[in-house]
């Protein structure tokens, strides 16, 4: 048990995605109970079995959470995950393994604790619970996204929305960071194709001055014309509210 919380992970956390809305006298009893751990980069630090054994909240880093047939190798990437995200929240909740891989993208930092501790808080700790409950309505929206995409969309058009959702109006949100520095291969993982078409799909958007590409950070040059390849099809929170 850790005796003494920076207060800077206090406040990262319960301003995070997981913990949004906690108050920080809960969120420091909290993290008092949780185990630091690191991981380097590419590394598998969550499979099925643990998913139900071990939940983390991330510190630093990011980890993509994916969907691999066994197969044909093809990958699909579910969620990008960054501080103050947790992994594996589904299998928090109903306590039953999720076929899903958790690998890191960059060195992670995390603190981590029993599923059953975890559990606990939510019983003992409404505001935990309700942020956990948002939480998850949040990826669910993400999955059913995706879904979306995956069923209706073209490559094009994917591709264009995956940007937008991590475009904040002329602001610097954290949340773009998540795609920094992301190769074309795990690009494509997350719009469901294969590298050598995001390769394709980005030279275009490049010559058409639609996006750029400096220091390893998708920049959006004409917001008009990706608004325009992503066919009004936006989400009415996050990007969508300030774009509109």
């Amino acid at each position: 048990m850790r005796q003494d919380v920076p207060s800077e992970w206090v406040d990262r956390l319960a301003k995070g995605p997981l913990l949004e809305g906690v108050p920080k006298p809960v969120v420091a009893a909290m993290l008092e109970d949780l185990t630091e751990r690191h991981w380097p980069r590419r590394q598998i630090v969550m499979n099925p079995r643990e998913s139900v054994e071990t939940f983390c909240v991330l510190l630093e880093g990011r980890v993509k959470i994916t969907r691999q047939n066994q197969q044909t190798g093809r990958e699909l990437t579910l969620f990008l995950l960054g501080p103050g995200d947790g992994f594996n929240v589904i299998s928090l909740l109903d306590g039953q393994p999720h076929e899903v891989t958790a690998e890191t993208l960059d060195p992670v930092r995390a603190l981590c604790g029993p599923v059953a501790v975890w559990q606990q808080w939510m019983d003992q700790h409404p505001a935990f619970l309700g942020a956990v409950r948002r939480y998850v309505d949040r990826q669910i929206r993400q999955l059913g996204e995706l879904a979306s995409d995956l069923a209706l969309h073209g490559t094009m058009t994917r591709l264009a929305h995956l940007i937008l959702r991590y475009f904040e109006d002329g602001q610097r949100d954290p949340r773009r960071d998540l795609l920094r520095g992301l190769s074309h291969e795990e690009l494509a993982h997350l719009i469901g194709t294969v590298r050598v078409v995001v390769n394709r799909l980005l030279r275009e958007l490049r010559e058409d001055g639609v996006v750029d590409c400096r220091d390893g950070e998708l920049q959006v040059r004409n917001l008009h014309k990706l608004l325009e390849i992503a066919e009004g099809h936006l989400r009415k929170t996050g990007a969508g509210k300030n774009l509109e």
